[in-house]
């Protein structure tokens, strides 16, 4: 069994991505971060999701409620007011659970250390403020997979990705700090992972119980990204959890240095030594492009 944390900004597609580690992971803790709705709805949305699937027994933590500089603005034009589509009424019985998120992965860290894993789909401040508190944690994590960054398109900014546009200097942090990395950026993601008409349709007529959920809470979203001249909703979080599940799903990847940019215009903009110009030793593998057809087949196992 693999021990897995969910480091999330709960909203649409990283409700899809919850659920997907749930089933095929030791999910131990859900830690929430800053990102892309108002921080409690975050909360509510990531207990609601699990406990709609019958996962009640998976605590949620609060973390990081923003960045650790700078101001960031929430993407509710991306996912709807509250960040789950079409669900309006996100009503939840339990609250979460007792403990700051990045002394909980610390913590969840020295328990199941060598053995577990973080999916890190949102902004990567936890992991830097669990990292300033303790730097013999990237020792103590067996791997870190981390949705963000992009090569040229940015969806944040011409340059950014919304996840290190958020908190560039959380990202600068955690890709140096020594952890090893897996980086699944936007533009991998949007070729290999975007819910096009014919897709939507395909998962719609399956007709179960997390179907629906999946085309009720990405509604906004697909129609905001076809506004933006997209072909569907981006399956960012749950492709990155895919990757870890199956790694034969990886056509490309690139182990070279990483960096972030924390300054002006190019804030939050993904820099990937491609020849070692620089000298460094390479700190993360980028994934470039991955067999779209096994992902959709991949969703839809999960959604059946």
């Amino acid at each position: 069994m693999r021990y897995a944390i969910f480091d999330s900004d709960t909203a649409s597609d990283d409700a899809i991505a919850l659920l997907t580690s749930a089933k095929f992971f030791r999910l131990i803790a859900v830690t929430i971060v800053a990102g892309n709705v108002d921080f409690d709805q975050q909360v509510r949305n990531a207990i609601f999701t699990l406990d709609y699937f019958g996962y009640d027994e998976i605590p949620v933590y609060q973390g990081a409620r923003r960045p650790i500089m700078g101001k960031w603005e929430y993407a509710k034009e991306v996912h709807g007011e509250n960040g789950m589509g079409e669900i309006q009424e996100v009503n939840v019985k339990r609250s979460a659970s007792i403990g700051f998120a990045p002394d909980v992965i610390l913590e969840m860290a020295e328990r199941y250390s060598g053995e577990l894993e973080i999916f890190a789909v949102s902004p990567l401040t936890n992991i830097a403020l669990a990292y300033l508190k303790d730097q013999r944690l990237p020792k103590k994590i067996k791997k870190l997979w981390i949705m963000g960054g992009a090569f040229s398109r940015g969806n944040a900014s011409p340059i950014a990705e919304y996840n290190f546009w958020v908190d560039p200097e959380a990202a600068s942090l955690v890709l140096n700090a020594g952890f090893d990395i897996t980086i699944v950026p936007w533009e991998t993601c949007e070729l290999g992972a975007t819910v096009d008409d014919s897709f939507w349709n395909e998962i719609s007529s399956l007709k179960t119980k997390a179907s629906e959920f999946f085309v009720k809470v990405n509604s906004k979203m697909r129609n905001y990204s076809k506004r933006k001249g997209q072909k569907g909703s981006v399956q960012t979080d749950t492709l990155t959890v895919a990757v870890a599940y199956n790694p034969n799903l990886i056509l490309e990847s690139i182990r070279g240095k990483v960096e972030v940019e924390t300054c002006s215009m190019s804030r939050g903009a993904m820099l990937v030594d491609y020849y070692g110009l620089e000298g460094k030793e390479p700190n993360a593998t980028v994934v470039s492009r991955i067999d779209g057809q096994a992902f959709r087949e991949f969703l839809l196992d999960v959604l059946s």
